[in-house]
């Protein structure tokens, strides 16, 4: 008996650092991870912040959901608590990407009129994007700061260009680096065609507002929809606890979360899809 007892307090003790190694080496995979996928989001956005204290905060945030654990009988509303502090980071760095991205197309035909008049001036391309540069405010300053330090290195001007759009990965700008180097290489009048360009986009940039503006309704209901049931689920679980009790403790309430869930991302993607329009 004694002997066996020793058996299995060694193998608990073994199973215990086995599992303790097994986070150990999970958290600095995840560590890791998030924190490289932090650094280049933020450098992508030309804020320059230590990704290790966003871990950080994360790390703490998540004590959060541990607490309503221990607080709480079910365990639905921390995970959901869990889950939302996680994959929030990603949400903000995609909707902070998104918002940069706007700014830079409706930023575009302004540097572009600018740069048609510098070069109607008879500048070179060189000095015309060092006083668009200047002039245009950020985030597309920035990104037009990075071609004029790399064309100063040495870079030629189309290359420069061709990595700004890579970076940027924008529609609009691939049409303009397009424009430039045709114009360039087939030797037409550049400030011509950046004027064109420029009306272009300010008319493409007025479409898209106005779409946007006709199916921000519907977006918003698609997010009401998308949050009323997951609101009435946590109003009702404090409302009428024994009620929703197997909800959170059955086999038969677990199958029923996930038809929810997988009903809920149907929806949610459906209204996205019929509101997302492209011009």
């Amino acid at each position: 008996m004694n002997t066996m007892m020793i058996a299995i307090g060694i193998a608990a003790f073994v199973a215990i650092i086995g599992v303790t190694q097994l986070a150990i080496v999970g958290y600095d995979n995840y560590k890791r991870r998030f924190t490289s996928m932090a650094q280049g989001k933020l450098e992508e956005q030309f804020v320059f912040y230590d990704a290790n204290k966003l871990f950080t905060f994360q790390v703490i945030a998540l004590a959060l959901p541990v607490l309503m654990w221990f607080m709480m009988d079910g365990w639905f509303v921390p995970a959901v608590f869990a889950v939302v502090i996680v994959v929030a980071p990603r949400v903000i760095f995609a909707v902070l990407a998104r918002r940069r991205s706007l700014k830079i197309v409706l930023q575009l035909p302004d540097m572009l009129l600018m740069l048609g008049s510098s070069l109607r001036a008879g500048t070179s391309l060189q000095i015309a994007l060092d006083v668009a540069m200047a002039e245009t405010p950020a985030p597309l300053s920035q990104e037009m700061g990075i071609v004029v330090r790399e064309q100063r290195l040495g870079v030629a001007v189309e290359d420069a260009l061709e990595t700004m759009g890579m970076r940027l990965k924008l529609d609009e700008m691939d049409l303009v680096i397009a424009a430039m180097t045709i114009a360039r290489d087939a030797g037409g009048n550049l400030a011509e065609t950046l004027d064109q360009l420029a009306h272009t986009l300010r008319a493409k940039a007025t479409m898209e507002g106005k779409i946007r503006s006709l199916t921000a309704q519907g977006k918003l209901q698609g997010w009401i929809a998308a949050a009323l049931p997951l609101l009435l689920l946590v109003v009702m679980s404090h409302m009428q606890h024994d009620a929703m009790a197997p909800m959170f403790n059955t086999l038969g309430g677990y199958a029923t979360l996930a038809v929810i869930g997988l009903m809920e991302l149907c929806g949610y993607f459906f209204i996205r899809k019929i509101v997302n329009i492209d011009v």
